[in-house]
């Protein structure tokens, strides 16, 4: 009896450490492959400051004509006196007429139809004339410039 006890303890035994060398070589294959996995996202990352350097140096060394440079120079001024001189308009006592379009009656389903367009003309006094396309240009030429700086 006692021997069938010891065989049985040792067959147990014997199957958990079985066990137990094979959940360490599979977490060393785990551990080996995310060594690997990692070894590959660092090179693909390496690889893309290469690329990215690259091309930054590339555009660092790039000359351009210099029609193509006085022609953007001359862009941003006249943007730049297109801005200050919109501004400043309030400041000449000029007044601003500003014709708006509103549209007077009503339609009742067609059949009675008596809708008008009526153009009115507002004046402002000392106004600021302000052009979103002005706006957008300065923001634009100035960021141009200062991320070349």
């Amino acid at each position: 009896m006692i021997e069938l006890i010891t065989m049985a303890g040792g067959a147990a035994m014997g199957g958990l450490f079985k066990f137990m060398d094979q959940a360490q070589k599979n977490k060393a294959e785990q551990q080996k492959l995310l060594i690997e996995r990692n070894k590959a996202d660092q090179e693909v990352k390496q690889k893309g400051m290469e690329a990215a350097t690259a091309s930054a140096d590339a555009a660092a060394n790039r000359i351009s004509d210099p029609f193509s440079k006085m022609t953007r120079r001359m862009f941003v001024l006249t943007m730049l006196f297109l801005g200050a001189w919109a501004m400043m308009g309030g400041l000449t006592g000029l007044d601003i007429v500003v014709p708006v379009t509103n549209e007077t009656g009503f339609s009742f389903l067609g059949l009675w139809d008596n809708k008008a367009e009526v153009t009115e003309y507002l004046r402002f006094e000392n106004a600021i004339v302000h052009f979103e396309w002005l706006k957008v240009s300065i923001l634009a030429a100035g960021s141009f410039y200062l991320g070349k700086s």
